[in-house]
């Protein structure tokens, strides 16, 4: 596994409302409004900035529409061990459930 950037990218099947409870997963005391795309979360040495931008929804057979997502993380003063230690909590807190 390379180094983790400074800035990771996903593309997501995701709902504001989805990110939101997710986001409570990857941290208990954090409390978004019902409207916030941002998210600040302390970690390690420094913090991580989560941005949550909707995308248009991808139709699957005409019949069922998924909700799409870019998550941006932004990693400000953190090391290579924190940051791969986020990104692992991340995962783990944003992961659905499937076979």
């Amino acid at each position: 596994m390379g180094n983790p950037p400074g800035r990771v990218e996903k593309i997501m099947s995701l709902s504001l409302r989805e990110f939101h409870r997710s986001l409570k997963t990857l941290n208990p005391g954090a409390t978004p409004d019902e409207i916030q795309r941002h998210v600040v979360i302390s970690s390690g040495g420094g913090e991580v900035h989560i941005i949550y931008e909707a995308l248009e929804k991808v139709s699957l057979g005409g019949l069922l529409a998924l909700p799409r997502a870019r998550v941006t993380l932004s990693f400000e003063a953190l090391n290579e061990t924190e940051r791969r230690a986020f990104l692992a909590r991340f995962e783990k807190a944003f992961q659905r459930g499937g076979g």
